[in-house]
């Protein structure tokens, strides 16, 4: 169209329709334009009869996908919300609403929505005509290997070192943040050292009336990347399996108080596994008496080297931690290396 035939077009505009204004031809906004996936994949089309599928996927808050790969060219777009994802290559990406990107075809990786709102995106898919285009995968099976971790592992059962100790361990029952039994067996490990700095504050306990109640020890580090992976919405509070737990370590103990007397628990301003502000080692809720039990816990295990976790009471970290490294043996594994009397 030439200038004469648009000022036409504007004039005529004007006079059959007051306040006509030249509209705006129509644009487009490049989305994507690559050859290579997130992954840094050479995206190669399938052979065959090809065909695309699109969708919107929808995430609700605290929810994951699982670990998964394509197989195929996948093209997505944030339409709301946000959502990270962890790739098999021990890396992570936050996409947000506007953003657009060509997922890894054949890299496993985990999405998960941990705002508080849905996530939406749209997928296109282009594969073959009655064939799957996502492939549900098994979570990666090797814990990360750390500078500095080097000490030798020397994992002991706490009741082999002070039998005075009382296991509940919640984790090999449903009574957990989780509702079902992450451990095989009702079994508590710690690095040696660490197990005799945990008797010796169980002596001071004792001395005042008091007695050590075991929630938790050593954990296999294939139990913190299923919680990781399962409770988006509990990661404040969950150790990353990048960089593994200190219960993974065999340096970290979960505990509490019970009355050596009545053989009762003492309470505490909150329940173990208590994701709220109650949690909080400093705490000024709940009634003195708990406040009281609670510091006096934190007080003997302070005085034998261990350190409390800023978001949870119950849980403390021996100080020599970062020399251990991030183990993934099973109970049944622990159990078996056992030496017979």
């Amino acid at each position: 169209m030439n200038l004469t035939a648009r000022l036409r077009i504007v004039l005529l505009g004007a006079m059959l329709f007051p306040g006509f204004a030249w509209a705006e031809y129509p644009t487009a906004k490049l989305l994507l334009d690559t050859s290579k996936t997130v992954a840094k994949e050479e995206i190669q089309y399938p052979a065959g009869e090809t065909v695309v599928n699109s969708a919107i996927v929808h995430i609700p808050p605290g929810t994951s996908t699982g670990w998964h790969h394509h197989g195929i060219p996948n093209f997505a777009y944030v339409l709301s919300g946000q959502v990270e994802v962890e790739y098999a290559d021990h890396t992570r990406r936050i996409y947000k609403q506007g953003d657009a990107f060509m997922e890894a075809i054949h890299m496993k990786h985990i999405g998960a929505n941990t705002g508080t709102e849905p996530t939406e995106i749209l997928v296109v898919n282009m594969g073959i005509a009655g064939k799957p285009h996502v492939f549900v995968d098994a979570p990666p099976k090797d814990p990360p290997v750390l500078d500095g971790a080097s000490r030798k592992t020397e994992l002991v059962s706490l009741l082999e070192i002070d039998p005075r100790l009382r296991l509940d361990i919640r984790y090999a029952t449903p009574n957990n943040f989780s509702g079902k039994p992450a451990y095989a067996n009702a079994a508590a490990y710690m690095q040696l050292p660490a197990a005799l700095a945990l008797k010796a504050a169980n002596d001071q306990l004792h001395a005042t009336g008091y007695g050590l109640v075991i929630f938790d020890a050593y954990r296999p580090w294939q139990v913190t990347r299923s919680f990781w992976d399962s409770f988006p919405q509990y990661r404040a509070y969950l150790a990353d399996p990048l960089q593994g737990s200190r219960h993974n370590r065999g340096c970290a103990v979960d505990l509490g108080l019970f009355d050596l007397n009545t053989g009762a628990m003492v309470p505490m301003p909150s329940d173990y596994d208590d994701f709220t502000e109650r949690a909080d080692p400093d705490y000024a809720g709940g009634s003195a008496a708990q406040r009281a039990a609670r510091n006096l816990l934190r007080q003997a295990m302070e005085t034998h080297e261990f350190r409390v976790y800023p978001n949870e009471w119950w849980h403390f970290d021996f100080k020599d931690w970062a020399e251990y490294p991030v183990l993934n043996l099973s109970f049944e594994d622990l159990s078996a290396a056992a030496p017979t009397k």
